[in-house]
């Protein structure tokens, strides 16, 4: 039974998960054989303030590029 975290910023919508887990789940069964029941999909959304690249959080980073290219 194969599990799949797919771990990326919140804020994605329920119907863009399902795409997906439908396009994994077509894949485990055509390339393994594996129904759809016999799969795990679990989302692990966290915010930007919680992902961190070296010392920066992601929203530190989205601010700092801002400011670099001039943006609001």
């Amino acid at each position: 039974m194969p599990l799949i975290t797919i771990k990326l910023f919140e804020g994605r919508t329920q119907a863009q998960k399902k795409a997906v887990v439908e396009g994994f789940l077509k894949v485990l069964e055509e390339e393994l054989g594996n129904k759809p029941e016999h799969n795990w999909v679990i989302f692990d959304d966290t915010s930007r303030d919680e992902w961190f690249v070296g010392p920066e959080s992601q929203t530190e980073i989205d601010e700092r590029r801002k400011k670099e290219h001039g943006t609001n």
